[in-house]
């Protein structure tokens, strides 16, 4: 969800359409998101991103509202999966939407690394 999100942003799409794109990869692997059930409480329950300026949530919006983007708009994106029961993950960059594509402005490695015995 997070790596076809990023690839559908670019200036002239909208925010509703990169939701949309990441919604459809984690509903296509069987989890719940507040598109399909609007009351769910595991799975994707957040918007995939949000604008980052002065404040750190503001507009443009990545969302079901979310309007259309523009160069040099800077967003986060960050889908994730939760459950209560389990716990959650959500992998999160900052962009800067270019005029066919995006610069990510986020330089950190993303992968899981297993660990020995139960961390004590």
């Amino acid at each position: 969800a997070y790596a076809a999100a990023l690839e559908s942003v670019a200036a002239g799409v909208t925010g509703a359409d990169v939701h949309a794109v990441a919604c459809d990869v984690i509903e296509d692997a069987g989890y719940e998101t507040l598109r399909s059930d609007p009351n769910a409480e595991t799975g994707f329950i957040h918007s995939t991103g949000h604008g980052v300026g002065l404040d750190i949530h503001e507009e443009p919006s990545v969302s079901p509202s979310g309007g259309e983007l523009e160069a040099g708009h800077v967003i986060s994106i960050e889908p994730g999966i939760y459950d209560p029961a389990v716990g959650g993950v959500r992998i999160e960059d900052l962009i800067a939407v270019t005029e066919d594509g995006y610069e990510n402005l986020t330089e950190y490695r993303i992968g899981l690394e297993p660990t020995a015995g139960n961390g004590a």
